[in-house]
């Protein structure tokens, strides 16, 4: 059986009426494992899961900002713990046997009885799965623009403070993302493709042609893999500084 127990009490818990706050702990309580597991050399208590804010966003519609924001609010009022990795973060729920009965076996993929639940590691398995069956091959298909896109513009702005503000989501830049992802690039890749541009001079002008990059170059398909291959690091990081094509030559896909 699919499901979690809930009493109608939450209709009285302080957050409720915050949608965001009240959206994020609700899928917070669908995410957890049952039981204990373990992920790249981190123990994952039952009642908890790895993820990350951006992910977070990408599950649930929500924009960065509103991830961060609700979070906080769960941390401060004992709903949640989060214990913060460089890579990812473990959430875990406090009571957490309030909404899981301490020897039932159903879990929030769907298995229940005597079956066994799936590792963390299973689990990504069948998400990278169930993303290479998708119709359109990227997040099209399963996911609310409002997500992935919102999340990606405020990562880039967030990141990249000393290039133009990104406003608006084009059909073009859309349709750009989707390729990238459908080639296997990642919500962390986009961050750290922003950070790398970030991180360097060249491509915020100190070139020769006083060139500067936009986030239309940033994602197109080869310039997008010279940066995070680090062709544009600082010299004393080993970049090599390659001179870019000019900006009305890019194309985004």
């Amino acid at each position: 059986m699919d499901y979690v127990k809930i009493s109608r009490k939450i209709l009285e818990w302080e957050w409720y009426t915050d949608i965001n706050t009240k959206v994020l702990f609700l899928h917070i309580l669908l995410k957890a494992n049952w039981k204990p597991g373990r992920f790249q050399g981190t123990d994952v208590p039952r009642g908890s899961f790895v993820t990350s804010q951006q992910n977070l966003a990408l599950e649930t519609g929500l924009t960065l900002k509103n991830v961060r924001t609700a979070l906080k609010h769960l941390e401060n009022t004992g709903e949640v713990a989060v214990s913060r990795h460089p890579k990812f973060s473990v959430i875990t729920i406090k009571n957490y046997d309030k909404y899981q009965s301490g020897g039932s076996q159903v879990a929030v993929n769907g298995q229940s009885g005597g079956s066994q639940v799936a590792t963390i590691e299973e689990r990504k398995k069948e998400r990278k799965e169930e993303y290479n069956k998708s119709p359109k091959g990227d997040y099209e298909s399963r996911t609310p623009e409002s997500s992935i896109y919102a999340t990606i513009r405020e990562l880039y702005n967030s990141v990249c403070g000393s290039y133009p503000r990104l406003v608006k989501m084009s059909d073009a830049r859309k349709k750009a993302i989707n390729a990238r992802l459908k080639t296997g690039y990642t919500l962390d890749d986009f961050r750290k493709l922003f950070e790398k541009a970030e991180a360097s001079d060249f491509l915020k002008g100190a070139n020769k042609r006083n060139w500067s990059a936009t986030f239309d170059w940033m994602i197109c398909d080869s310039n997008m893999a010279k940066v995070l291959d680090g062709n544009y690091d600082p010299k004393d990081q080993g970049g090599m500084n390659d001179e870019p094509e000019p900006t009305n030559s890019v194309q985004l896909w």
